[in-house]
């Protein structure tokens, strides 16, 4: 199994935070690491997702407890590889704190070519951070 994390305290409205992970048509504007997905991201879905690294389009199964956490899942059958991202929001006073990990697992883990830390998950953090405190200070 490989574990990854990434926790950012943001200047903003958990409402506003939940807005910008969950607005896929606009992952492509903001430095998300994300160059499109499908439509908005909703409680069992499947949204279609092109990252900005390999740009080949990946479909990620969407759970939610609205507002609060989310889960992004992707796998291959029989056990052989598995990917979970969960998004978790916490208030505190007049911030939220967004925390990320993911999870990686499976048979076929050992020979991926993964490293050991992933920096696209903090990149990813940081825009969501900035992108929220954005968009709060408008609304």
């Amino acid at each position: 199994m490989r574990f990854f994390r990434s926790e950012v305290l943001i200047n903003a409205r958990a409402s506003t935070v939940w807005h910008v992970i969950t607005d896929g048509t606009n992952f492509g504007v903001w430095e998300s690491g994300i160059l499109e997905a499908d439509g908005p991201i909703r409680a069992g879905d499947t949204v279609q997702i092109t990252p900005m690294v390999g740009r080949r389009p990946v479909n990620l199964r969407v759970q939610q407890i609205e507002g609060e956490v989310m889960t992004w899942k992707r796998s291959l059958p029989l056990g052989l590889w598995a990917r979970t991202r969960t998004f978790t929001l916490t208030p505190e006073s007049s911030h939220t704190r967004l925390t990320v990990t993911e999870d990686h697992r499976g048979l076929l883990l050992p020979f991926s070519k993964h490293p050991d830390a992933d920096p696209f998950l903090d990149r990813f953090t940081e825009a969501v951070r900035a992108r929220s405190e954005i968009l709060d200070r408008v609304s």
